[in-house]
């Protein structure tokens, strides 16, 4: 073979390589399921003092609600041990359906009891919220909690709670499997309990 036509020749093989290597790398991208958000109400911007306000009545409904917690574990198989529920929450967003607020947020709970000296772990999860709000007397109050309720991460249902733009986001926080490190450090020092504890 001419040695133009085997450098035409090898020439097309690197084409074709190309080409077949950047279908390959395509298909994952066009194959990715599309996370944003599908939920239309405005996003709005809420300055420091009052997403304080939100977090705070979020964390304490999410740690003392009966209705979330009274089939936890420790609550059911061991209530003399006094459980409690500790929650860390990020807030993703927060949108406007006048009157009340829609707060979405990732919240880490767990379930957790002080037996001795070690730290008891009972019930948690980690999951992405939609928390219904209204302001009540200068409080906020929440009347409805959303959660998804599907597999496959959670993505259809998530997509559904979020905007365009959060859903990523709590898909993001979401994946990334539950960290109880805060929630348990925080438990040890309500409960009187050394930093390094053992837990149970």
């Amino acid at each position: 073979m001419p040695s133009r036509t085997r450098h035409k020749a090898a020439w097309a093989v690197v084409v074709l390589l190309l080409a077949v290597g950047g279908a390959v790398l395509l298909v994952p991208r066009l194959s990715k399921p599309d996370l944003a958000g599908t939920a239309r109400e405005q996003v709005v911007t809420v300055d420091p003092p009052t997403r304080t306000v939100l977090m705070e009545a979020a964390d304490h409904f999410l740690e003392t609600d009966p209705g979330r917690n009274e089939h936890n574990f420790l609550a059911a198989e061991k209530p003399d041990l006094r459980p409690r529920v500790f929650c860390r929450e990020e807030l993703i967003e927060v949108r406007r359906k006048d009157p009340q607020l829609l707060v979405g947020l990732m919240a880490w709970c767990e379930e957790l009891a002080r037996s001795g000296g070690t730290l008891t772990l009972g019930s948690g999860y980690a999951v992405p919220l939609l928390l219904t709000m209204e302001s009540v007397g200068g409080r906020y109050a929440v009347r409805d909690v959303e959660e998804p309720l599907d597999g496959e991460a959670n993505i259809p249902t998530t997509r559904a709670m979020f905007s365009p733009e959060g859903a990523p986001r709590a898909i993001e926080l979401a994946s990334a499997g539950s960290d109880m490190k805060g929630v348990r450090a925080e438990a040890r020092k309500a409960f009187g309990l050394p930093p390094d504890a053992p837990i149970s």
